[in-house]
């Protein structure tokens, strides 16, 4: 298999649907960062867009979910219909491919661009940063750039997947409930380690750096934290299965999608979503959670969804989407230094602002996706190709 088909096939074994979804997911994110500049204050009775550009940032609970749902469909299939097992070096091959390369340039840029290693702690920061595990560490965590810690607990949800179906192989029939089990205790110890943990803690080489801090970042955006939602993604990745082949009507995933979408505006853009949250909860969990889950599952198969959110424009977002992630914020950071050095206003500007930033950020996935993502992942499909082809 040659580069262009192995590139083409990159491009034709997606979800129809789910590719424009993450799409918006990251221009919800690139939404809460841009109202942390611009603080947008319109409103329409109970309806606050202010409030629905801050709460953007549920859309991390959306990557998480939709990671969980995708990352584990080809485990559920060898688990309820003997599917050949995933071979685990292939797929930490694939993540890793998929994660590390643009990461790592916008890091190394960032380091350099910012003179990062002049800092009197830089030494421990970045190469915490380089290992994945800065976001066990409150000097650390939002240093350089502060949506990289997501991408850091993603990581670690990489390696716990495989771990999760080794254990529910041995026990298949009780898969969902031990799933419910672990999310239930996952919240549970989040919930005790948030009430209970009351001392700093000092990173062991130099005492001036807080290493874990009370009500820090590092304990309210742990890998616990928020491996209910990622699992509630795995969950709804289980129930895709079991149900694919039932000949539920097309009708039925079309009202599950424009509800869930109806609700997510409604609780997103008013006071609701800080209610529905449980105590330590993250992300409206579990409401917005269990939200999320139901529209990823029904999306494939509602005609009105797909045609939306399959459009090309949402698709070709949602291919660039991880570079988008990456670069949004030191973008939008980048152009508002640079307005403020040139007396320009972009409160008094905001929608410059906005279009500028966004083109900006795109063009800037866009050549990230092309020169970077793309080769490593054609690179990496056809070694793997390769071996299996070697194997037979």
């Amino acid at each position: 298999m040659n580069k262009l088909e192995l590139n083409a096939k990159m491009h034709n074994t997606h979800i129809k649907g789910l590719d424009g979804l993450r799409g918006l997911a990251a221009l919800a994110v690139f939404a809460s960062h841009y109202d942390q500049i611009i603080f947008v204050n319109k409103r329409a009775s109970y309806f606050d867009l202010g409030q629905l550009f801050a709460n953007g940032n549920f859309a991390v609970s959306l990557f998480f979910t939709l990671s969980g749902y995708l990352l584990s469909l080809p485990y559920w299939d060898s688990l309820l219909y003997s599917a050949p097992h995933r071979n685990l070096k292939t797929y930490l091959l694939h993540r890793l491919a998929r994660i590390m390369p643009a990461y790592y340039f916008c890091l190394t840029w960032l380091l350099f661009t910012d003179n990062h290693w002049q800092f009197a702690f830089s030494n421990p920061d970045i190469l915490l940063h380089y290992l994945f595990l800065f976001n066990f560490a409150d000097f650390s965590i939002f240093s350089i750039n502060s949506v990289f810690w997501t991408i850091a607990v993603e990581m670690q949800f990489y390696l716990l997947l495989p771990l999760l179906f080794m254990l529910l192989k041995k026990i298949p029939k009780q898969a969902v409930t031990l799933i419910l089990s672990i999310i239930l205790i996952a919240y549970m110890l989040h919930y005790l380690v948030i009430n209970t943990f009351d001392k700093n803690i000092y990173w062991p080489w130099d005492n001036q750096l807080t290493w874990i801090r009370v009500h820090g970042a590092v304990l309210n955006h742990s890998t616990l934290a928020h491996l209910p939602h990622f699992l509630c993604g795995v969950l709804a990745a289980g129930y895709a299965r079991r149900i694919k082949n039932t000949g539920i009507a097309e009708g039925g995933y079309q009202v599950v999608f424009l509800a869930t979408s109806f609700l997510l505006i409604i609780i997103l853009s008013t006071p609701l979503y800080e209610v529905l949250s449980v105590p330590a909860g993250h992300y409206g969990f579990p409401v917005l959670s269990v939200l999320i889950a139901l529209m990823i599952l029904s999306i494939p198969h509602s005609a009105l969804a797909v045609r939306f959110l399959d459009s090309l424009p949402l698709r070709k977002l949602g291919m660039i989407s991880y570079g988008f992630y990456l670069y949004h914020l030191p973008v939008l950071q980048c152009l508002d230094r640079f307005a403020q050095n040139a007396g320009f206003d972009v409160v008094e500007h905001w929608a410059l602002f906005a279009a500028s930033s966004v083109i900006l950020a795109l063009i800037t996935a866009t050549l990230s996706y092309r020169l970077i993502e793309r080769p490593v992942l054609i690179a990496v499909r056809a070694r793997s190709s390769a071996s299996r082809a070697v194997k037979t």
